[in-house]
């Protein structure tokens, strides 16, 4: 009971927080199924990503993160409540361990967060993608949730020491559901890249 309170508190804190701090707009909420396992896939360009999802998402969101970044007791403790689970540098680098706990709890029944591109964009303009995202649709039936943040990488680029206050869009597409049709895993992977790719260029482009 206390954890799921403490989550909502910083839920509810993290939205206060980028509502006044980076008048943020929110476009296509209604997009996103309720009550659904999903994987959110967005383009990744700041810190600040992470919680900003966890924040204003209708749901619960599970992510993995640094293990350096829960050494701030903090923000460690904040990040936490949002559904952040420490990975060590060495298992983040290992694709297999790394699909296999986002399997665990998709599983479980949580929707995760996935940041599609492998590492921050330095520009924010969207980098091309890597396979996790399919793969882990196919493997476990759960809709691909794509999401594009916009203004991101202003507010907190590479190698800055504190957020600024400038204006942050996140937009949401519409879900893409894994194709039935292809005869083999391969090709439906395959199919589910191409429809996340075209779909996030295309938030990309309507968030200029």
């Amino acid at each position: 009971m206390a954890r799921k309170i403490f989550y909502w508190i910083t839920k509810i804190f993290f939205r206060i927080v980028f509502t006044l701090y980076n008048r943020l707009e929110i476009r296509g909420l209604d997009k996103v199924p309720r009550g659904a396992v999903l994987i959110v896939a967005s383009n990744h360009s700041s810190y600040i990503d992470p919680p900003l999802l966890g924040g204003l998402f209708p749901g619960r969101l599970k992510y993995l993160a640094k293990e350096s970044l829960f050494r701030n007791p903090v923000f460690g403790f904040l990040i936490s409540s949002l559904g952040a689970m420490p990975v060590t540098r060495e298992n983040s680098q290992n694709a297999g361990v790394v699909l296999k706990l986002l399997l665990k709890e998709l599983a479980s029944g949580e929707s995760i967060l996935i940041f599609p591109e492998g590492s921050r964009s330095a520009d924010g303009k969207l980098k091309p993608l890597e396979g996790g995202a399919a793969f882990l649709s196919v493997k476990s039936g759960a809709p691909l949730q794509p999401v594009y943040i916009s203004g991101s990488s202003r507010v907190w680029p590479p190698g800055g020491s504190f957020p600024r206050p400038s204006k942050v869009i996140v937009t949401f597409g519409a879900p893409i559901y894994p194709d039935g049709t292809a005869d083999t895993e391969k090709k439906r992977r395959e199919i589910a890249m191409d429809s996340l790719e075209r779909e996030l260029h295309s938030l990309e482009a309507g968030a200029r």
